[in-house]
């Protein structure tokens, strides 16, 4: 929420960032110790309808190895990451400085967590009934989680930069009563010296939030879920883009878009010394109005669907993330398709992909709506909007078919998501598209190294076709379990 320690903490599958300290200072120089900067993603679920788990982080401490010595601290505040749509991303956790030494283990705490499931295992389980979708309060049992293994021990040398990537395995860690029994693993670390500042540690994927304040060739983005904020940079090779819905005239369109007040989705690329540049930015909402995305769980109709809200930029009266929304589509709404996986290149050929009306619909995308009015009947809130909007789906399976001559294949094994659905969905066509992410694959990684049977996670846009599902991608990850 996409996954590193700056010391930047990354967790893997489930986009939501926490921020470091407050906010963050472009211009940030370490003080007495080495910056550190942490990141975190979570391990893709292999069939576990899981739609959302949301957690606090409340600390993350390093062990020299010298026992004698204290635990070092690596988070500067909690954090709440959302581990459900980190799939394919990475969530930034914090930017610390840490004293130059040698560390034997580090040791991740837990807090609070909600979990939102649908259970279509055919029998009720932890008090949600069959064919339902429940938010619980899970608890971490136990409360930590420590790592002592590769790549520990860790020396971290004077004038250094540090980045740690965590990994946090969702399935794994729900336990049979749905207790958390946290896996946390190290998925990458990253060294360098001070000196090397134009060396990227980690590219974040991707932070919603809304403008604050605006500088020259920066602005400040306020994250809803985390409370903190982003200071960013802009340059001369950001993309911006959908900001003409906005009202801008900008041709291209550039910084000028960018106005207090705004709702945006922003790809970030962090150095490990504070600055955060921004490599794509994508306007959502005008100043004034609000963005509310989920994950579509029942199609009722042309004009209603149920979803699971994962984010809320600004927040929404009414409503919380990980609850269950009933959502009435306005007469004449406007039905969008979002840019963010179409790439910077302009899109891609979309013949025969529709997402106009509420026909298009389907189990399993996420949608971004405007809410308008927002009641409520027997505890679900009921919320009208004129905007549907096609957001990029996280989702994991087994690849089925390859077609190496069109670059597509299929993927089975999902979801309960998809497979519990009425009519069910046992297979999605995934249609790959150029300059593919082939994230976590051993070696050089293309399509001809993606064999039958491998688990894999895809990001991208999910369309109601005929025959099968197709998901447009530019994102592929391969999971370990395969």
């Amino acid at each position: 929420m996409r996954r590193t320690i700056l010391l930047a903490l990354t967790v893997v599958s489930c986009v939501l960032l926490g921020s470091c300290s407050g906010s963050m200072n472009s211009n940030m120089s370490p003080v007495n110790g080495v910056p550190m900067s942490l990141t975190i993603g979570d391990t893709p679920p292999n069939g576990v309808g899981v739609l959302f788990f949301e957690a606090l982080i409340t600390g993350v401490s390093l062990q020299p190895s010298d026992a004698m010595k204290p635990a070092v601290s690596a988070l500067t505040t909690p954090v709440e990451v959302e581990f459900g749509h980190l799939q394919t991303d990475t969530a930034f956790l914090s930017l610390a400085n840490v004293a130059p030494d040698t560390y034997q283990s580090m040791t991740v705490t837990f807090g609070s967590a909600t979990m939102t499931i649908v259970n279509h295992s055919g029998a009720p389980i932890g008090g949600c009934l069959n064919d339902s979708v429940c938010e619980l309060t899970p608890t971490f049992n136990p409360g930590t989680a420590s790592i002592s293994s590769m790549p520990f021990p860790i020396t971290i040398s004077a004038n250094s930069v540090v980045g740690i990537g965590l990994d946090f395995n969702v399935a794994s860690s729900v336990q049979t009563d749905l207790s958390i029994n946290p896996t946390v693993t190290i998925r990458n670390l990253t060294q360098r010296m001070q000196d090397e500042d134009d060396q990227e540690m980690e590219e974040v994927d991707e932070v919603d939030g809304q403008v604050t304040a605006l500088g020259t060739n920066q602005f400040t983005l306020m994250n809803e879920r985390s409370g903190q904020s982003f200071m960013i940079d802009v340059d001369s090779s950001t993309v911006f883009e959908e900001f003409d819905r906005g009202g801008c005239t900008a041709n291209p369109e550039d910084f000028t878009c960018v106005m207090t007040g705004q709702v945006l989705n922003v790809k970030l690329s962090g150095n490990g010394m504070g600055t955060m540049l921004a490599t794509r930015v994508e306007f959502e909402e005008d100043a004034n109005r609000q963005a509310l995305k989920g994950t579509i769980t029942t199609v009722d109709s042309a004009t209603q669907f149920h979803m699971v809200v994962f984010n809320e930029e600004p927040a929404v009266s009414g409503i919380s993330q990980g609850s269950v929304a009933e959502v009435t589509i306005n007469p004449g709404a406007t039905f969008q398709v979002g840019r963010e996986e179409m790439g910077e290149d302009g899109g891609f050929d979309n013949s025969g992909l529709s997402f106009a009306s509420g026909a298009d619909l389907l189990v399993g995308q996420d949608v971004q709506i405007r809410p308008g009015s927002v009641s409520s009947s027997g505890g679900t809130p009921t919320i009208a909007t004129g905007l549907v909007r096609l957001w990029p789906s996280q989702i994991t399976g087994q690849v089925g078919s390859i077609d190496s001559s069109t670059g597509a294949f299929t993927l089975t094994g999902l979801s309960p998501l998809f497979t519990g659905a009425t009519p069910a969905v046992t297979t999605i066509k995934v249609t790959t598209l150029s300059q593919m992410d082939f994230m976590d694959f051993s070696g050089s990684a293309s399509m001809g190294t993606l064999a039958a049977g491998d688990t894999v996670s895809v990001k991208g846009l999910l369309f109601n076709t005929t025959g099968m599902p197709t998901l447009v991608t530019r994102t592929l990850r391969q999971n370990d379990e395969h």
